[in-house]
């Protein structure tokens, strides 16, 4: 049996407004807020703490997600599919090209994909689900007897680490 895949859809943290429409490029230059900082700060800290080793954090390129990825790893990973408006089978598509290489994949992107995507790959279901931002939902797939069998381990939100 080959140990477990842990997937970790961790949302980007709260970002400064500008007034950019999404697509553009001074959307993607948005960068986290004190509150943001402080926010992913204290999921990194979860993180470590509870997600086993080794990793891979894949972040958007966006400047606010790789922001919030720098809280956990110094050089995360720039993935273009997991840029805003990207849409969910991309973002599985980040999955399954790590599936043999890490025990842990953690995902740093944006809504409305990156719940949409934890939800398909969780339980196969075509619906929105929306992640609060800095949040993480955490899927743990092992084979078993030939079959996946994925597991949520967490759902979690900054606020509920205080």
């Amino acid at each position: 049996m080959s140990p477990p895949l842990h997937v970790i859809f961790w949302r980007h943290a709260e970002a400064e407004d500008l007034d950019a429409s999404p697509g553009n490029e001074a959307e993607l230059q948005r960068a986290l807020t004190r509150q943001g900082r402080r926010d992913a700060s204290r999921m990194a800290a979860w993180i470590k703490a509870h997600v086993p080793k080794p990793w891979a954090v894949c972040a958007s390129p966006a400047v606010r997600a790789r922001q919030t990825a720098m809280t956990l790893v110094d050089y995360p990973g720039e993935e273009a599919r997991l840029a805003p408006g990207r849409n969910v089978e991309e973002l599985l598509a980040v999955i399954a090209s790590h599936q043999d290489t890490h025990t842990a994949l953690i995902l740093c992107g944006h809504q409305p994909t990156l719940g949409s995507a934890a939800l398909r790959w969780l339980a196969g279901c075509e619906q929105p689900l929306s992640i609060r931002k800095g949040g993480l939902i955490w899927v743990a797939e092992r084979q078993r007897e030939g079959a996946s069998n994925r597991i949520l381990r967490a759902s979690l939100s900054p606020d509920l680490l205080d």
